[in-house]
């Protein structure tokens, strides 16, 4: 059974986004995966990575490299609902983000989730694109 997923080198980034929502999401529902990384890849925060930590029940790893997260701080805000509400979950990694949205600031929103979350949340260099 699958275990753990990997995107990386801009793989997501060739589809257009409802498949890459679609995909994501989609991840979610392999009844044994614990571990996903996402690189490199556009991500649309409250489709596609949400939709990922509400649905994958054996989640323990969620993985973000280098990606360039979409979405408004209610966006984040689902997210961070998602995570708390998966008790599979041990740790959550952003790296090397950017949010293009200037109402978004990452640091910001990696606080929050340390903050409200009882898992490891890690990450750093990360930025809203100016």
């Amino acid at each position: 059974s699958i275990e753990k997923v990997i995107f990386d080198n801009e793989f997501l980034s060739c589809s257009i986004g409802n498949q890459r929502a679609e995909i994501v999401s989609s991840v979610g529902k392999l009844p044994n995966v614990k571990s996903v990384v996402l690189k490199d890849s556009l991500l649309m925060v409250g489709v596609c990575v949400t939709n990922l930590a509400k649905n994958a029940k054996s989640l323990e790893e969620l993985d973000m490299e280098n990606c360039l997260l979409q979405g408004l701080p209610k966006d984040f805000g689902l997210l961070k609902d998602a995570i708390s509400a998966n008790a599979s979950m041990k740790k959550v990694r952003i790296h090397d983000c950017t949010a293009p949205n200037e109402k978004v600031n990452l640091n910001s929103e990696m606080d929050n989730l340390k903050a409200g979350l009882s898992i490891d949340v890690g990450g750093e260099g990360c930025s809203v694109k100016q």
